[in-house]
């Protein structure tokens, strides 16, 4: 609910933006900069600001401040894919058939058979 409020207000400041700075007359000419008239310099004393251009400032103020606020995961409700906590799908083992079969007891690995074998005149 905040996100569209804040998209509507974007927008809005946008369009006042726009506006605004079209109806603003322009300071001199291209020629002018280049003259030596000293009436009307580009980088001279400007005076006190007109009503448009301080709804300019105040709508060029609210544009950054929107958009940085649309930029927040906590105001749109998004999350980072590299922070998110999702356990990773790790791939199950298949058993092969041969290794699920046991091997049956050999009498050769049990220790009675182990003495047996051994010959009888060596040291025990």
């Amino acid at each position: 609910m905040l996100s569209y409020i804040l998209y509507g207000l974007f927008i809005l400041a946008c369009l006042i933006l726009v506006v605004v700075v079209l109806l603003q007359p322009g300071k001199s000419g291209a020629g002018d900069l280049f003259s030596s008239s000293v009436s009307s310099t580009a980088f001279g004393p400007r005076g006190t600001a007109s009503i448009l251009s301080k709804i300019t400032i105040g709508a060029a103020a609210a544009f950054m401040l929107i958009a940085l606020m649309l930029s927040l995961p906590v105001v749109t409700g998004s999350h980072s894919v590299l922070q998110s906590n999702a356990p990773e799908a790790t791939p199950t083992p298949q058993a092969s058939p041969a290794a699920s079969v046991t091997p049956a007891a050999s009498p050769l690995t049990s220790p009675a058979a182990s003495q047996a074998a051994s010959p009888a005149g060596s040291p025990k």
